[in-house]
């Protein structure tokens, strides 16, 4: 019982000795493109920043502040950056809200010449898998309305519209968000049914 009130507990508030947010380096091949996913540190905003300004034609709406107070809070965020040959190529970071069991990716970006490689897709299912792997069921994000290719790179991922943020996006002009959902339980189930019917495909069933 009071193993069971430890676990719980922890998955609601975390623990600074439970290393809930440890993320190991880690080599993935992408579309014949080798890339190295690691945690980001401090040092590494000023390229973060470099990339926001190549994606948002030269504006950077998140700051070096910004940046900091999300890598420096360990215990709840997680920031990865993504390296092709020692360049920065992408990163990604993402909230994870234990007390209702969600996280929600708050940046996500890739180079120009890096992106409809598949790399984007590979940073969320990252961070869909260590959602999934502190106990949490959902992960959420935002999405400019005006944006229809990402909006549609997500609904590819599995996310679902889930509600119309008006005027969340502040800048010139003004612009709704629209917030998308992803269930990591449905989809677990859809993936088992998909490779369900594989198999019984294969075996002539």
């Amino acid at each position: 019982m009071l193993k069971k009130f430890k676990t719980g507990f922890n998955r609601l508030f975390g623990s600074k000795n439970d290393g809930q947010l440890e993320f190991r380096c880690r080599n993935v091949k992408v579309k014949g493109y080798e890339y190295l996913f690691v945690r980001a540190v401090v040092p590494d905003i000023p390229e973060i920043l470099d990339i926001e300004r190549a994606v948002y034609k030269g504006q950077t709406p998140w700051n070096f502040e910004n940046f900091e107070a999300q890598i420096r809070e360990q215990e709840r965020t997680l920031y990865l950056v993504v390296r092709h040959n020692d360049e920065m190529v992408g990163f990604a970071g993402c909230d994870m809200k234990y007390a209702t069991y969600e996280a929600h990716i708050t940046n996500i970006a890739v180079l120009p010449p890096y992106q409809n490689l598949g790399l984007g897709q590979m940073l969320i299912k990252t961070l869909i898998d260590e959602a999934d792997k502190r106990g949490l069921r959902k992960v959420s994000l935002e999405v400019r309305q005006s944006n229809v290719n990402a909006h549609e790179a997500y609904r590819f991922a599995g996310f679902v519209d889930r509600i119309v943020k008006k005027d969340y996006y502040t800048d010139s002009p003004e612009e709704d968000a629209i917030e998308m959902v992803y269930s990591i339980n449905a989809n677990k189930r859809k993936e088992r049914m998909t490779n369900g019917r594989r198999q019984k495909s294969h075996l002539g069933l």
